[in-house]
Order: C-alpha cells, then structure tokens, then sequence
C-alpha cells in the first residue's frame, strides 16, 4: 500500500511513554502515575524495615460440611461462621467453600471464597490462599510434629465504608476452635 509507513517496536515504545509522560499513565486498577514516574524517577530513599507492623483486623471462625473429594482435591463447603473485630463485624453466608489440594503427604494447598455480611447489611467477598504444612516428629528429640497454617485474604466490596478492605494486605493465623475453622487476622502496615 502506498503511503504506508511502519513503526518499529522500539518508536513504538518511546512514543508510547513520552505520549503517557505528557497526559500521565494510568497503570494497573485505575492507579495514577504522575509524569515524573513514568519516566522512570525513582522515588524517595527510604530506609529498610526493620520487620513487618500489623494491626488486627478480626477473628474469623468458619463452619464447615465434610469434604467432597475428586482426586488431589478436597471441596469443602462453607456453611457459615462469623467475624468480629474492631472496625468489622458480621457473620459468614453461602454459597462459599474451600478447594483444597494436597501437594504431599505434609502440604496442603487452600483456595477459599466466602461471603462476609457485617452488621450493618454490608456485603463483602473474601477470598485467600494459604498453606497448612506440617513438620514430622522427631522421636531422638521428643520434638512433636509442628503444623503451620497462614492465609492471606484480600476483599472486594462495592460498600464505599468498607472501601478501605480492598487496598490492605492481611495475613491469617489458624487456631483451634472445636468443630470451626479459624483464624485470627492482621492487617499489614
């Protein structure tokens, strides 16, 4: 075709960034970057943690039917629960489950999704990955075999109150209640 010229990917790609440059960039979830950094400025210096803050979030206890299996996997349904915590509470509806998968005879994989309702009829979807890996015993030691269980939920919900869930890392660390799943939440700093 006469007239028709090509660009490389390389013009491309300048062309691409001074054009962002000059409008600004919008980058992954609608989050801004001003010109400065989407020329590649990088920003403050800042100095390294020391270790990780937190806050709690909530306790949450989850009940449970029994497990449905298909090969690796376990399918257990969530059949309630609640939450409570100091900026959040409320109880736990359906449909909701676990889709676990059993890696080895000491790692189990999670993938849950659940429904949380707060008191004040808010909904909000929860979902988290997490693991439960258990050391063996060591019987020259006496060392009884150790399990460690960690998820990290993330949230979604369209109730501008509790906006603030979808732009937090949490971690959750399981404990014992009879006849429950649960575990208790924190919130990253």
């Amino acid at each position: 075709m006469a007239g028709k010229r090509s660009v490389s990917r390389r013009d491309f790609a300048k062309l691409s960034a001074s054009a962002g440059a000059a409008v600004g960039v919008t980058g992954l979830s609608g989050l801004s970057l001003d010109a400065q950094q989407a020329r590649g400025a990088a920003p403050a210096p800042a100095g390294k943690p020391d270790a990780l803050k937190s806050e709690f979030l909530m306790d949450l206890e989850l009940e449970t039917a029994a497990a449905i299996r298909v090969g690796v996997r376990g399918i257990t349904p969530v059949t309630g629960g609640a939450f409570d915590g100091p900026k959040l509470k409320g109880k736990v509806i359906g449909p909701a489950a676990d889709w676990t998968m059993r890696v080895n005879d000491r790692l189990t994989a999670l993938d849950v999704r659940i429904i949380l309702v707060t008191d004040d009829d808010q909904r909000i979807y929860m979902s988290y990955r997490g693991m439960i890996a258990t050391t063996p015993a060591d019987a020259a030691t006496g060392q009884a075999a150790q399990r460690y269980w960690r998820v990290l939920p993330i949230f979604e919900t369209d109730s501008p109150k509790y906006d603030w869930l979808t732009r937090i890392m949490s971690v959750g660390v399981s404990y014992t209640v009879p006849q429950r799943v649960s575990y208790r939440v924190f919130q990253i700093l």
